[in-house]
């Protein structure tokens, strides 16, 4: 396993800690609703961050075939489809918008952590 694999495992597995914990907390404060809402929104970053993942190794490896255009076209169609997702979510199926963006944001609060606990690990070792 390299050591970029072992930091993406990381940093799903602090995001989805965040997100449970975060809904747990939203959940037993604001009620059932914004707590679903809030892991509605860790749940599209984790998507968003797993099609991140796999848009830049393809874009990487060596010899992928992929022409560069379509590569760029999959990653903005990923950036429209974020917004799209959130706005589909707070339209049918009645969610809060506010605690579906937090519960975005808390996902992502793993990346920011994951570099705290890297540049800490080097500075001490």
């Amino acid at each position: 396993m390299t050591s970029a694999h072992r930091v993406e495992i990381r940093i799903f597995t602090i995001g989805s800690l965040l997100v449970l914990l975060g809904t747990v907390l939203v959940g037993m404060i604001s009620g059932w609703h914004p707590g679903i809402s809030f892991l509605a929104g860790g749940l599209l970053a984790a998507a968003n961050l797993a099609a991140l993942r796999n848009s830049i190794k393809r874009a990487f490896q060596a010899g992928s075939g992929r022409p560069p255009l379509r590569i760029a076209i999959g990653y903005m169609i990923r950036l429209l489809l974020i917004p799209l997702c959130l706005y589909v979510m707070m339209r049918f199926l009645f969610l809060e918008i506010l605690a579906a963006i937090v519960g975005f944001a808390a996902f992502f609060c793993a990346i920011f952590l994951e570099g705290l606990l890297e540049a800490f690990r080097r500075s001490s070792g």
